[in-house]
């Protein structure tokens, strides 16, 4: 979405992804709810490729399309602000769950 934002598309060509891209997760999150798997392989498989997936789409289209349009030091204190939050969300679970 921020890649979109900063290419300036039209404000109906934008819902219209919006949408497509929302259609697709929802329909992929319904489909991991009904099928079970069983085997703990599969499962570890399929994480390892969405985290793959994440990161790259993170790390190439949104970091390295960023970097093009702002300055390297905002796109920093933002990469740095984004781990200083996971730190912090992490951090916040381990204080409720007891870890």
């Amino acid at each position: 979405m921020t890649v979109l934002s900063v290419a300036k598309v039209p404000q109906l060509f934008f819902l219209l992804i919006v949408a497509f891209l929302s259609l697709s997760l929802g329909g992929s999150l319904l489909i991991g709810e009904s099928v079970q798997a069983s085997s703990l392989k599969l499962q570890a498989l399929s994480t390892r490729g969405a985290i793959g997936t994440l990161s790259f789409v993170s790390f190439h289209e949104v970091i390295g399309k960023a970097i093009t349009h702002f300055r390297r030091l905002h796109v920093w204190m933002l990469i740095g602000l984004g781990v200083l939050i996971i730190y912090f969300y992490q951090y916040s679970l381990s204080l409720f769950h007891g870890h």
